[in-house]
């Protein structure tokens, strides 16, 4: 990936004005660039091709979630850098539960979280982890392996091509790992991910995980 990139950028999403202000002047702080907007539509393609992790920190109060997801879905496809979701604001361990399963959600956080642990929250996703209460994970896991949707893998016809690429994304590595591991381009990483998703009828990394342990 090209060297003069960005490296990070989180964009602090939601109609809260002064609340996602101060969150951004404190993300700053902390070393982390960050830029508060009403929508994500207000960011271009060519703006996320310019950074290599941007996170939307999305205000679960104030944004419909599957609307962001939707839409970043599309851009996603579009750039080689990770475009990344985090929900902030959630009321309850059963909301942050529904929302561990969606794409591209790769943390929550409740409204009474410190900062302090929303930043480390923030760090661990940029460096590939998931963040969300253990419980919230275990539950999550429970159900997912209790109601698996995914097909087997005598059901399912994955390429030699996508079966490596499952077994690198198993061992938890990035996309940009993933491709630095197999000699890809990112965007090449990504289409074969979003093929496997859609071969194997899994929503999220977290899934396809799964079913690669049980099925490689």
């Amino acid at each position: 990936m090209n060297s003069q990139l960005n490296v990070q950028q989180v964009y602090v999403v939601g109609s809260q004005h002064l609340q996602n202000a101060l969150l951004t002047e404190f993300l700053a702080k902390e070393a982390i660039p960050a830029e508060t907007i009403s929508s994500v539509t207000t960011i271009t393609t060519e703006q996320l091709r310019q950074v290599q992790q941007s996170l939307f920190l999305v205000d679960y109060h104030s944004v419909d979630v599957n609307e962001v997801i939707a839409h970043l879905l599309e851009e996603d496809q579009e750039v080689e850098g990770d475009v990344l979701i985090a929900v902030f604001n959630v009321n309850s361990e059963e909301a942050l539960s529904k929302l561990a399963g969606l794409p591209m959600v790769n943390g929550g956080f409740q409204h009474d979280c410190p900062q302090a642990m929303l930043s480390k929250g923030i760090k661990a996703i940029f460096d590939g982890e998931l963040w969300f209460p253990r419980a919230v994970l275990q539950a999550y896991l429970m159900k997912s392996r209790t109601f698996n949707k995914t097909f087997s893998r005598s059901e399912v016809n994955l390429t030699d091509r996508e079966v490596e690429v499952l077994k690198v994304m198993a061992t938890g590595a990035k996309n940009s790992e993933i491709a630095s591991t197999l000699n890809l381009s990112p965007h090449t990483i990504k289409t074969h991910i979003y093929n496997i998703f859609k071969k194997i009828n899994a929503s999220n990394r977290l899934q396809a995980v799964n079913w690669a342990q049980e099925n490689l």
